[in-house]
């Protein structure tokens, strides 16, 4: 695995270097449109909207509209540019309880791992963490996305999970829900008896994707009458 962020966790007095990594990675299959002829890859060129010209990479610019209409136009160089506090640095803000976490609020999961200097104080965070049932609240910039995370033990690892930003996450709107419904107790009862019934240990290793599984078939038949990329009539 290769390292997407370097640096160091800053936890009271304590500081210790670590590095993360992806905690996850796709499995699906990835498609690419070609030219049902000869299969040739179909290449999307960059044209300009209003002159409508192939605009060389060079002079593509970074640029946001504002609200009149206009388009403020940013170098590569200015926004690489803008100072992130927390580009180097995982600081702990504050620890919480596990189950104030919402997870709805949870986006990407990392593999945090210590450099060899720093698997003692590593340690220290990760136990106290588990035996106080907390997780540690931090800040840190992963390619220059500034988020809010909570890092919490998974075993003899710790992981960082960022989070959304609280108006990232919709408020749901649902009229039908305003009317008030009061099953009755014999209902409760019955799906009270039906929730105990089918409760287990959660083990995801059980579940397969079946639309993978499918499309693995159809790719491996397809295949099988391939000649050089395309086809065979």
């Amino acid at each position: 695995m290769r390292a997407v962020w370097r640096g160091a966790v800053s936890f009271g007095l304590v500081t210790f270097p670590v590095r993360l990594f992806s905690a996850t990675g796709s499995h699906g299959f990835r498609f690419h449109q070609v030219h049902r002829v000869d299969g040739g890859r179909v290449r999307h060129r960059r044209v300009c909207g209003v002159c409508a010209q192939e605009v060389p990479l060079a002079e593509v610019v970074k640029g946001f509209e504002l609200p009149d209409g206009r388009v403020a136009l940013f170098e590569s160089a200015e926004l690489a540019g803008v100072p992130v506090a927390s580009a180097r640095t995982m600081e702990v803000v504050q620890f919480a309880r596990v189950d104030e976490v919402d997870p709805v609020f949870l986006d990407r999961s990392f593999f945090v791992e210590p450099e060899p200097s720093a698997v003692g104080s590593y340690c220290l965070l990760r136990d106290a963490l588990e035996r106080a049932l907390r997780v540690a609240v931090v800040k840190v910039a992963i390619r220059r996305r500034e988020s809010v995370g909570v890092v919490r033990p998974r075993g003899r690892v710790l992981v960082l999970q960022t989070l959304l930003w609280p108006d990232e996450v919709r408020e749901p709107e649902f009229g039908v829900l305003d009317v008030v419904v009061r099953p009755g107790l014999p209902e409760v009862r019955v799906a009270a008896a039906l929730v105990d019934a089918m409760t287990a240990g959660l083990d995801l290793s059980v579940f397969s994707d079946g639309y993978r599984e499918a499309l693995a078939g159809l790719i491996e038949a397809r295949a099988a009458g391939v000649v050089s990329g395309v086809r065979e009539e």
